[in-house]
């Protein structure tokens, strides 16, 4: 797996056609990125917004892609997809929970309601690199294929009505916005930082068409939007609450691992030894560690934990770090504590799992498929822990299980076919009447059901 991130894990989606013979090497690429830390923090911000907009938070989903541009958009249902140079560039938890609001109004209002059934039928994957091959991300056009890491090996094909689905119309902007008002009024939030966010966007409107963030494409921004948060400031009883002490550090925090693991350089300038705050010290060590230093990120990790030795993410970062530097019996150590504070973190289970299979000892195998089958229970459509799982009961010569994994991993990528295959194999394998060799037959059944696009 790429070495990029960490449990910043990313998943990897190619255009089919860059992937092609002799075609040029700059692949283009959307890195999704799947952060236990991040996500929570992200999700603590927003479920407020959501339960005023009347929307299950079980139900919506937030997706992370590496990208340096101002981004967000909702696809495939209640997915909201933000890019991580859009949460670079807030300065508090107001103005994210702003653009969050604003998704959700989107969500809320059923505005992309015409091709929901669809994209609802496509895994993240597949959304991700529709959106690729259309070059969704610079415009708002869909199409192609999907891939992890590679080419789908024929997956299904995103539908053509796609063609404009992140385009939003002036009135659906407007009522996003007044949907957004409402929320925040709802969860007694202030305004402010839906404004302070949409003055950063217009001074980007004011730059040439070719050099215009992604957002203001598809979220096109006019005088009035402006207007009318500044009137819901006017009247807003909340207009001066102050975000809380613990939404302040989480996103500080937030924001430095983000610069560490993306731009190792720029943290390394911005937050400079002299400052010892705790999103300081963060952004350091883990920007030391993507620059080779290991030794010095691991004192930097090391020092916070003295400090905070029941934090789950400085755990699971240095778990990160050493196991991606070819010590797994170690980062097991780091990962099981993070499992041990954090149990409800199907992210954190995949991780340790991940270090427990390379230590290549029966009895850590074994402990690794008891945390990936608990994962599962929140992380099953991760193509990752079905690979792990894979290789696990692979490892323990259980044939019928491996193939079972090897058939969700195939859904994930759209390839119809080699899921049916190996959903057959387990059935075969598998005990009739068990909970897997029903699930192997609810995968069959799936395919059988999905019309050939």
């Amino acid at each position: 797996m790429p070495t990029v991130f960490k449990r910043i894990i990313i998943l990897t989606c190619l255009s089919l056609l860059a992937l092609a013979p002799f075609k040029d090497t700059h692949a283009q690429r959307i890195n999704l990125i799947r952060d236990a830390e991040i996500e929570n923090t992200i999700r603590t911000f927003v479920i407020p917004i959501w339960r005023a907009a009347g929307l299950d938070p079980n139900g919506v989903e937030i997706m992370i892609v590496q990208d340096g541009s101002l981004n967000a958009f909702v696809a495939g249902g209640q997915r909201i997809f933000i890019n991580t140079g859009l949460i670079m560039r807030t300065e508090t938890p107001n103005q994210l929970i702003g653009v969050l609001a604003h998704e959700s109004g989107h969500i809320a209002g059923g505005h992309l309601i015409r091709m929901q059934e669809e994209l609802r039928a496509l895994s993240t994957m597949q959304i991700l690199e529709s959106i690729l091959a259309g070059g969704a991300m610079a415009g708002g056009a869909v199409s192609g294929g999907i891939g992890r890491g590679g080419p789908s090996g024929g997956g299904n094909k995103a539908p053509g009505s796609l063609m404009s689905f992140l385009k939003y119309s002036q009135t659906q902007e407007s009522a996003a916005d007044q949907a957004a008002m409402s929320y925040l009024q709802k969860t007694g939030q202030s305004p402010k930082g839906t404004i302070e966010f949409l003055r950063t966007l217009q001074k980007e409107e004011r730059l040439a068409i070719t050099q215009r963030d992604p957002y203001l494409t598809t979220h096109p921004l006019t005088p009035d939007r402006i207007a009318a948060f500044e009137e819901a400031a006017a009247r807003s009883p909340y207009v001066n609450t102050p975000d809380t002490p613990q939404f302040l550090a989480m996103h500080q925090r937030m924001v430095a691992k983000l610069f560490g693991f993306v731009a190792p350089d720029v943290a390394l300038q911005r937050f400079s030894e002299a400052d010892r705050s705790i999103a300081a010290r963060y952004a350091r060590g883990i920007a030391l560690y993507r620059k080779g230093a290991l030794g010095s990120a691991l004192l930097t990790i090391d020092g916070l934990l003295k400090e905070y030795p029941n934090d789950p993410y400085f755990n699971e970062v240095r778990g990160q770090m050493l196991y991606e530097n070819g010590r797994a019996a170690e980062a097991v150590v780091s990962y099981r504590r993070a499992v041990q504070l954090l149990p409800a973190s199907g992210l954190l289970k995949i991780d340790l799992a991940r270090a427990l299979l390379d230590t290549n000892n029966p009895e850590n195998d074994r402990e690794a498929l008891r945390n990936l089958e608990l994962a599962v229970q929140t992380e099953s459509g991760s193509f990752e822990l079905w690979r792990l799982m894979a290789a696990g009961y692979s490892k323990q010569n259980n044939a019928g299980m491996t193939s079972l994994a090897r058939a969700e991993m195939a859904i994930l990528r759209g390839q119809r076919s080699e899921a049916q295959s190996h959903a057959a194999a387990a059935e075969r394998s598998l005990p009739p009447g068990t909970p897997a060799w029903h699930r192997a037959q609810d995968i069959k059944a799936y395919i059988d059901s999905r019309p050939r696009r």
